[in-house]
């Protein structure tokens, strides 16, 4: 007598018929590129900030963050004034607020290793009256998908920047490591001037940096 096969029941059926489809699409997804992927699936794509990608040409994910210096707050720079060459954005320390501001059109680009680092002037004001500039280290935090200020040094209150010149990055046989030199140039308010007159004092001034500082030689 033959015995008969029997059917396999459909509560066992379902989880077979899963594992195929699940390594089916396993050997789908690893047989693509992820450009394809993204093609493929434009609504998954990753949204880059737009000030980044206007001001350094490059892809992040997360805002250009500066610290505000003497405060504990922090400024996203998420508009451009492309007419005035700058970049800006709004803190609030809760003691303090105000605006960060970056000039654009001096922006030197470095690289220090593997690293793309930027050298450029910018301004904090607040409720007071004093406007206060820095000359900022920027780089780009690949890690973390953003541009971060690594580090400033004061030019002072409502100097007016003339110059900036940065060179190449050398390495330091010294002490191993990779340093940039640059001078600033710009002008400030003498002894004998008051602050509601246009600064008239020349400086120039030498610096130096490498990848986790900047400040005057």
């Amino acid at each position: 007598m033959k015995k008969k096969i029997l059917p396999i029941p459909l509560i066992l059926l379902i989880p077979i018929v899963m594992l195929v489809v699940v390594i089916l699409a396993g050997i789908y997804r690893f047989s693509l590129s992820d450009e394809e992927i993204l093609a493929k699936f434009p609504s998954s794509q990753v949204s880059y900030d737009p000030v980044v990608e206007t001001v350094f040409d490059l892809k992040t994910t997360n805002p250009w963050t500066i610290k505000v210096p003497e405060t504990n707050a922090y400024a996203f720079i998420n508009e451009v004034d492309e007419t005035k060459a700058i970049a800006f954005g709004r803190y609030d320390s809760g003691v303090e607020r105000g605006v960060a501001t970056v000039d654009t059109e001096s922006i030197s680009a470095v690289t220090l290793g593997k690293a793309n680092f930027f050298v450029a002037p910018m301004w904090i004001s607040n409720q007071g009256s004093g406007v206060f500039y820095y000359l900022g280290l920027f780089k780009h935090d690949q890690q973390r998908s953003r541009v971060v200020l690594v580090d400033q040094f004061l030019l002072g209150d409502r100097v007016q920047i003339q110059t900036l010149d940065v060179t190449q990055p050398v390495e330091d046989t010294k002490n191993s490591k990779l340093t940039g030199k640059g001078f600033i140039g710009f002008t400030q308010h003498s002894a004998e001037q008051s602050f509601a007159e246009a600064p008239s004092e020349k400086v120039l001034m030498s610096f130096s940096f490498d990848t986790q500082s900047i400040g005057k030689q």
